[in-house]
């Protein structure tokens, strides 16, 4: 059989100003088709199916006729929820839908349950694991996962991702058949690399799960982390369809598993072929002005880090001549030397006057000039009261 795994959807995001539904919506369209294209018998949606709880009607229609497209196209569908997703919302009519071999699951409700399904080449184990968060976890999963405190209070400070997570695992084993299997889960496996748009499941690392906790499953598709990655070799992430920040300069895809009878799988990406990439470019403005960038940077979104020493005005409709989608602006002026000992200093012995000239310093990269330093000064002296 083969799984079509994806995760991180995150419809409804917007990239700093600019909405990227379009570009979500182009790739409802090209997974539907690579689904009929590639024969795929499970679409997996590992988790953060929308950015917000409560997401915008648009990005709910969008994901709607991604399912009942895929439905329709004779594919089963198991969808979970993530961190950003409102578990309520999105898995409101879990049951029903099931009928239609579209499976979708959120918080704590249906923990522990094995799905048995059949396929031509035999039957498959699925366990679906959403977001768990630890403090909303009930006693009776914290009591399977060895915490038997009658302190409630201790009871929620111990638990952790990883002890609900490996509590959740343990419940499946009494209805798992002892075929092939896979789980689908969505949090901070240890040892994947993330980007700088993943939201912190949690503080002090104890959102850290161990990947051991997925050893029971032929194969594991995790959702969370945004760059696609193997954890081992059968737990992994298929990483976000699009690039959501700039830290994301990789190339998407998604991730086509091919499962033997006896469990056994191969995997590969699939380039996805939509969306926009991302680009951080960085120097003067008159040098960001002067780059002639090729067809593929003028598609890109961008980050446009100016390094003049001054303030430079109108930069973003400046360089959206170069750069057609530039997005952000960053103002780094080159720090000076003179100003970065790291030594201590008594700000009761500080003038003003030293205080503008080391500010000068630390924002433009130089002293100012004379002239400009005699213009400073005697407006200090003004502000003092020391001259009319």
């Amino acid at each position: 059989m083969r799984i079509l795994h994806t995760s991180d959807w995150h419809l409804g995001r917007n990239f700093g100003p600019v909405s990227l539904l379009d570009d979500q919506a182009a790739f409802v369209d090209w997974v539907v088709g690579l689904c009929a294209a590639e024969s795929v018998d499970l679409v997996v949606v590992a988790g953060d199916v929308y950015d917000r709880a409560i997401p915008p009607t648009e990005a709910v229609v969008l994901f709607r006729d991604a399912l009942v497209r895929l439905q329709a196209a004779g594919h089963v569908v198991a969808v979970i929820t993530g961190n950003h997703d409102g578990a309520d919302r999105v898995a409101a009519y879990d049951e029903l839908m099931d009928a239609s071999r579209v499976y979708v699951r959120g918080g704590y409700a249906k923990v522990g349950e094995v799905i048995a399904l059949e396929f031509a080449d035999g039957p498959l184990d699925l366990v679906m694991l959403p977001f768990l968060d630890p403090q909303a976890a009930p006693d009776s999963l914290a009591a399977a996962a060895g915490d038997d405190s009658d302190d409630a209070y201790e009871r929620r400070l111990r638990r952790t991702h990883h002890s609900v997570l490996a509590a959740a695992v343990e419940a499946t084993a009494a209805q798992r058949r002892g075929v092939r299997s896979v789980a689908v889960s969505h949090a901070f496996v240890a040892g994947g690399e993330t980007s700088d748009s993943e939201r912190q499941l949690s503080v002090g690392g104890s959102g850290t799960v161990d990947v051991a906790v997925f050893a029971p499953f032929s194969y594991t598709a995790l959702g969370h982390l945004h760059r696609p990655q193997h954890v081992s070799p059968t737990v992994r992430y298929s990483g976000t369809p699009l690039a959501y920040s700039f830290s994301e300069a990789h190339t998407k895809s998604v991730t086509l598993v091919d499962m033997a009878a006896d469990g056994a799988c191969s995997t590969r990406e699939v380039e996805v072929p939509v969306g926009r990439p991302v680009l951080t470019v960085e120097g003067t403005i008159d040098e960001l002005l002067r780059h002639e960038p090729t067809s593929a940077e003028r598609n890109s979104l961008v980050r446009a880090i100016i390094t003049d020493p001054g303030v430079v005005l109108d930069a973003k409709p400046k360089l959206s001549q170069v750069y057609p989608h530039v997005v952000e602006i960053v103002l780094r002026p080159p720090v000076g030397v003179g100003g970065a000992s790291g030594a201590v200093v008594d700000r009761r012995a500080v003038t003003a006057t030293d205080a503008a000239d080391a500010f000068w310093v630390a924002s433009t990269g130089g002293p100012p000039t004379p002239e400009q330093a005699e213009l400073l000064h005697q407006a200090i002296a003004v502000a003092e009261g020391k001259v009319a």
